[in-house]
């Protein structure tokens, strides 16, 4: 649920965090394009035909029935043993394995309680406007943390891999263009006209809210507060840590 740029910077923070083993800092970091890509690859989605369930391996309304991650590599066994994988195919599963932890966490302790169905405040239709707003600001923020060569960290010859067997490179190339173009210009992300357009609304919509610090504390923090959305960051990158070091150890996927 979080946008393409606020992956981009978590996985930026996964490789300087010093509880990343080693071995595992290593291979992604000789491997970054692959890894970066596998951090927005899932949202592949939204432009191409395939639904949630086909790119994260859950569902909004059950998202809770399974980790996203292990349904993943228990339906595609050959991805589970990373020693099995080229280096540069594990370190793009890596980043997708922690695009898929990050979702299903910012649903259950972000947008469930606070935007979701079940919420007893609003119209579901604000509550969902509000939430992508929400998702807009925190993409703004990141995308001007961005590196000024990520453009370069970024470049991928995604011709050599086939990167996963449920997705079709056709469309892994498209989507991975549509990011690497908004990179690339460093002018600015198209969050804004993404969102508008889904929610049949103009740009100026999100804009009103967001450019009036007043209205964002006012609709926004109000419901969740910074701290709680930088306490969830945070964990959320702790959990994504343990799970890369597990994947890339001896024993994981070991059949």
């Amino acid at each position: 649920m979080p946008t393409p740029f606020y992956h981009i910077v978590i996985a930026e923070e996964i490789l300087d965090n010093s509880r990343l083993n080693a071995s595992v800092h290593d291979l992604l970091f000789d491997c970054f394009p692959a890894f970066l890509f596998g951090n927005v690859a899932p949202d592949v989605q939204s432009i191409s035909n395939y639904t949630r369930e086909d790119t994260h391996f859950f569902s909004i309304d059950n998202v809770e029935k399974n980790v996203a991650y292990k349904a993943l590599l228990s339906k595609h066994k050959e991805l589970s043993n990373a020693r099995r994988l080229s280096p540069v195919r594990s370190a793009f599963v890596a980043g997708y394995m922690a695009h898929l932890l990050l979702d299903q966490a910012w649903i259950v302790e972000v947008f469930k309680p606070v935007f979701g169905k079940d919420v007893n405040w609003g119209e579901f239709r604000e509550r969902l406007f509000l939430h992508n707003v929400l998702r807009t600001f925190l993409d703004q923020r990141d995308y001007d943390r961005l590196p000024s060569d990520i453009d370069h960290k970024f470049a991928l010859n995604l011709s050599a891999t086939q990167w996963v067997p449920f997705i079709d490179n056709k469309d892994l190339h498209r989507w991975y263009k549509f990011v690497w173009e908004q990179l690339k210009d460093r002018l600015s992300s198209r969050t804004i006209e993404v969102f508008a357009a889904r929610m049949d609304m103009e740009p100026e919509d999100f804009e009103e809210i967001l450019l009036d610090d007043t209205l964002m504390e006012q609709r926004i923090f109000s419901r969740i507060s910074r701290i709680r959305l930088y306490e969830f960051r945070q964990r959320a990158l702790d959990n994504i840590i343990v799970m890369l070091n597990d994947y890339f150890s001896p024993d994981f996927g070991r059949v």
